[in-house]
């Protein structure tokens, strides 16, 4: 028995197959693949986890069939070329004693990815998202692809896959089939629960039959999409269980939210509570005496994941940022070794909706090879070197420097974190405090030394004489190019976060001039709200959130419109007098004038602060630029920098 997670580390069986603990990682689309086909970073991204001691992966959708209209960034499991490369990938997880499971996808009505594709839907109804009209399956057509989805699980089960996982949530096919909201046929596959189950018992009753009952068998589905006419909680009851009737899956797993504005209920951000939807899943457990089920959505950590079992909320816990953020999160859990925390930025799921393959904020080695087991290789000669700026460039590199074996001395603010410190302050940014932290507790372990509110000017360094000199001094934000006029009266963003309240002088509005576009952006939009009557945002775009996941942005939009925000597209500041701003249309030129004005603040592009540099190098030092001192750009550009960075120094 484990000492810190008994029940975490306890072992369970699906389809008579041992799971040595109750951690799964559920699917997380990577786009890890190219042009369909697996590559070996894919395949590490999964051998990782398995290293790290989770007990059962979950794959990220596999598409089934040509009318899912998959982007290129999928695997395909009607592509031949794939079989050998699905045989490597079950036996790089399955040698770890981490069962492997492949989610079966088809995607419906759905078409994000390829213009010419004609989708293939339930219903004639338009998808939420992209408002792709589908061609509506004839019953034929549907038998074709019950067809697709067994061959599929045969593929994989040829390749040493231990099971699959049919996806039926977030509005994908076998949801569609499911939810009356999306399901208005009127033959044998519509109407009520036994039409609209009958899709997903004819699909898992098929690869039983070819696949066998020693076949791991799940299905993920909602719990609730959230939207009026779709599956609800009592809803997904009746359909669980009619499902479960005569061929039960070996496990259900249920997630929340589909394509519609209730997307951000798919992967709830730090603005949602710690396991939001937990009460719904373990009210749906206790209607499938004897199927497992598998808790998922925001599960914070093995503490919260223990917690969870104790109260009767799950039998598998699904983590699934949590696992991306620290690929070996199983492993430190069970020793009681520091795991890196997931923040729930969304970051992750932000660069793969746009098309690019996942990032993490700060986990820099995301699916590279030994990420698992990742420490920084040893420096070939031991150097004396001084970090300047302690925000989360600076700490990255003090401690990955420090563990190379080098003699780092920081130097920064009192309270270390930088612009992150600040971010966390404002409303529903507290997570972000888990980076800063973290780093913080890699650099007491490897030892760096902290000179904290301490200037390291010139003099200092001359005075430590250090080999080398990092400078991740950041960036300041820039007044805005169009401002005339009173530039001297407005304040920046990073200003008003630091500061005091101020008084507002008996005027009633604010202004935020938004050329930033980030979640930190609308968080202090939401704390100046607080404070003003009114609270107008201006930006030069159309629309909002050009830097945001979509997934995070409906929120921001909700609690934006909610505080009664009013928001300026398409206009740029001319001037401010302190107590009107004068707005200028970026499209015929008109003029508008907010009067009232207590607060003109603005987030713009930066400007980066390196005045050391130039004087360091003259000295002979080597100097190294990195964060928002060499470009300014987002945290995880400079997490991911400054790793880069130290590794070669």
């Amino acid at each position: 028995m484990n000492p810190h997670f008994p029940r975490l580390f306890s072992p369970i069986a699906l389809a008579g197959r041992p799971l040595k603990n109750r951690i799964a990682f559920p699917a997380v689309v990577s786009l890890y693949a190219r042009e369909h086909l697996i590559t070996p970073r894919w395949m590490d991204y999964y051998a990782e986890r398995a290293k790290g001691g989770a007990a059962m992966l979950v794959t990220e959708g596999l598409s089934v069939h040509e009318s899912s209209s998959p982007q290129p960034g999928v695997v395909t499991l009607f592509d031949d070329r794939n079989d050998e490369l699905l045989r490597q990938a079950a036996q790089a997880v399955e040698q770890h004693d981490c069962r492997f499971v492949g989610q079966l996808w088809h995607v419906g009505r759905q078409a994000l990815w390829n213009p010419v594709a004609a989708p293939w839907g339930v219903s004639d109804l338009p998808d939420a998202y992209s408002w792709s009209v589908p061609h509506v399956m004839s019953v034929d057509e549907i038998q074709i692809l019950i067809d697709a989805y067994t061959s599929a699980a045969q593929r994989l089960q040829r390749a040493g896959f231990s099971g699959v996982e049919l996806h039926g949530a977030h509005g994908y096919l076998i949801g569609q089939f499911l939810s009356p909201w999306s399901n208005t046929r009127t033959d044998e596959y519509g109407g009520g629960v036994e039409g609209r189950t009958r899709f997903a018992r004819e699909v898992i009753a098929s690869v039983r039959a070819t696949c066998g009952k020693e076949f791991i068998v799940g299905l993920k589905m909602p719990g609730d999409e959230g939207v009026d006419r779709g599956i609800q909680g009592e809803e997904a009851k009746r359909l669980a269980q009619r499902i479960a009737r005569n061929d039960a899956p070996d496990y259900y797993a249920f997630s929340q939210g589909n394509f519609s504005l209730s997307l951000e209920n798919h992967v709830p951000d730090m603005h949602f509570p710690p396991g939001p939807f937990l009460p719904l899943i373990k009210d749906l457990r206790s209607s499938l005496p004897g199927i497992p089920v598998m808790a998922m959505g925001r599960i914070v950590d093995a503490a919260h994941a223990e917690k969870i079992l104790e109260d009767g909320g799950g039998d598998l816990i699904g983590l699934a940022r949590a696992l991306i953020a620290d690929a070996a999160l199983p492993r430190k859990a069970a020793r009681g070794e520091t795991v890196r925390p997931c923040v729930f930025s969304n970051v992750c799921w932000g660069e793969i909706h746009g098309g690019k393959a996942m990032a993490c904020l700060h986990n820099p080695e995301l699916a590279q090879h030994d990420e698992a087991s990742f420490l920084p290789p040893r420096a070939a000669t031991r150097k004396k070197i001084a970090v300047v700026g302690a925000g989360v460039a600076g700490l990255q590199a003090a401690w990955v420097l420090a563990a190379r074996g080098h003699d780092v001395t920081l130097f920064g603010s009192a309270n270390p974190g930088g612009k992150a410190r600040l971010e966390a302050n404002l409303p529903g940014r507290a997570e972000i405090a888990k980076v800063y932290r973290y780093q913080l507790l890699r650099a007491q372990e490897y030892q760096v030394k902290f000179e904290l509110g301490v200037h390291a000017g010139y003099e200092i360094l001359e005075q430590i004489a250090p080999q080398a000199v990092v400078l991740a001094t950041g960036s300041r934000m820039r007044a805005p190019d169009s401002l005339k006029e009173g530039a001297q009266r407005a304040l920046s963003l990073h200003d008003y976060s630091s500061r005091a309240p101020l008084p507002t002088d008996g005027f009633r509005n604010a202004v935020l001039f938004d050329q930033d576009h980030t979640q930190a952006t609308y968080a202090a939009a939401e704390h100046m709200a607080g404070r003003f009557q009114q609270l107008t945002i201006v930006t030069p775009r159309t629309q909002l959130g050009r830097s945001v996941p979509y997934v995070n942005l409906i929120g921001i939009y909700r609690r934006l419109y909610q505080t009664r925000v009013e928001i300026l597209s398409a206009h740029l500041p001319v001037s401010y007098n302190g107590e009107e701003v004068t707005l200028h249309n970026v499209f015929n030129g008109d003029q508008t004038v907010l009067s009232d004005v207590a607060l003109f603040a603005y987030a713009t592009p930066r400007i980066a602060h390196g005045p050391l540099a130039p004087r360091l190098r003259e000295a002979g030092m080597d100097v190294y630029l990195v964060g928002d001192c060499f470009a300014p750009r987002n945290m995880m550009a400079a997490i991911h920098e400054a790793h880069e960075r130290a590794l070669r120094i």
